[in-house]
C-alpha cells in the first residue's frame, strides 16, 4: 500500500528516510521521522498517507498501540471509505484485539472478563452451545451482570420457551433492556398471545423510542388484533424511522385501508413497491459482488 514510496525516496527528506527505514524493519529509528513528517504542515496529503501507513506497521511491530491508533485515525479521517485504509484498519484492530486478549489471559486468568471473552469468541464462531455454557459460568460468578441473560436468550431463539426465561431474567436485572422486551413480544406473537405481544412491543418503544423494528411489530400486532386506528399511529412512526422497509409500508397501507383512508393507502402501496424493488436491486448487487469475489 506504500504507493508513493518511489516519490518519497527520490528526495532526502524525513518522510522518505522514515518510510525507507520502516520497510527495512528498522522501526525504532523510523518512528521519530514518521512522526515528524506527520506534523509537517507542508507535507502533502498523499505523502502523509504513505507515512501514516508505514507508521501503523511500525507501531504494531513495536507494540505502541496508542501510536497505531493515532496513525489509523488520521488515515480514516483523511480517506473515509477508502478500501485499502479500511482493510488496514480491520487488520490492525483484529491484531490489537488478539494482543489485548492475550494480555488479559496472562494478567488475570481467573477474571470473569476472561470467561466473558471466551463466550464471545465461541459466539463469534457460531459455537452456540459452548457460548451458552460459558455465559452460564459467568452468571455463576456474577449473577447480576446486565446483558448476559439477554445474550443467552438471543442464542436460544430457536428454543422460544428457554429464550423467554432468559429475557425475563434479564429484565429483572435491567428493566430498561428494550431488546429483551422486543424478543418477548415476538415470542408472544409466535404463541398467538396478541395482548402480551402488544404489551412487550409497547414497552420496547417506551424504553427506546427510535426502535424502528419494535414500532413495526407493535403496529402489525395491533393490526392483527383489529385495532387498525392504533396501528396507524405505530406504523406511521415506524415508516419515519425505517422508510426503506417494504414491510412497514405494506402494513401501513393495510391499516389505512381498514380505516377508510384510501388515498393514503394507495400512496403507501406505491412506497411499498418502490422499497421492495430497491431492496431487490440491493440484494442482487450484493449477490453478484459475492459471486465475483469468490
Amino acid at each position: 500500500m506504500l504507493l508513493l514510496l518511489p516519490l518519497l525516496l527520490a528526495f532526502d527528506n524525513p518522510a522518505g528516510r522514515g518510510v525507507d527505514l520502516a520497510l527495512k524493519g528498522n522501526c525504532a529509528d523510523a518512528m521519530p521521522l514518521l512522526d515528524q513528517s506527520m506534523r509537517d504542515p507542508e507535507a502533502s496529503r498523499d505523502t502523509k498517507r504513505t507515512v501514516a501507513t508505514a507508521g501503523v506497521r511500525c507501531s504494531m511491530l513495536l507494540n505502541r498501540q496508542n501510536d497505531a491508533m493515532s496513525f489509523i485515525g488520521w488515515l480514516k479521517d483523511a480517506y473515509p471509505g477508502d478500501p485499502e485504509i479500511l482493510a488496514l484498519s480491520a487488520r490492525m484492530f483484529s491484531d490489537l484485539s488478539d494482543r489485548n486478549a492475550q494480555e488479559l489471559l496472562k494478567t488475570a486468568p481467573d477474571s470473569p472478563l476472561v470467561v466473558e471473552m471466551n463466550a464471545e469468541n465461541f459466539e463469534k464462531h457460531g459455537e452456540t452451545g459452548k457460548a451458552v455454557a460459558e455465559y452460564r459460568i459467568l452468571l455463576q460468578r456474577v449473577p447480576d451482570k446486565p446483558g448476559i441473560h439477554y445474550r443467552i436468550g438471543g442464542l436460544l431463539l430457536d428454543r422460544p420457551a428457554e429464550a423467554k426465561k432468559e429475557f425475563e431474567a434479564e429484565l429483572k436485572i435491567n428493566p430498561d433492556n428494550a431488546g429483551a422486551e422486543y424478543y418477548l413480544g415476538d415470542i408472544a406473537r409466535q404463541d398467538s398471545d396478541a395482548p402480551a405481544a402488544i404489551s412487550h412491543f409497547k414497552k420496547a418503544t417506551d424504553i427506546y423510542p427510535a426502535f424502528g423494528e419494535a414500532w413495526t411489530s407493535l403496529g402489525r400486532a395491533l393490526l392483527d388484533s383489529g385495532k387498525a386506528a392504533d396501528a396507524v399511529t405505530a406504523l406511521e412512526t415506524a415508516a419515519k424511522l425505517v422508510p426503506d422497509n417494504p414491510t412497514v409500508h405494506l402494513a401501513l397501507a393495510t391499516a389505512y385501508q381498514r380505516t377508510g383512508r384510501k388515498e393514503d393507502a394507495t400512496r403507501e402501496f406505491a412506497l411499498q413497491k418502490s422499497a421492495a424493488e430497491k431492496l431487490n436491486r440491493t440484494n442482487t448487487t450484493l449477490r453478484k459482488n459475492v459471486a465475483g469475489a469468490q
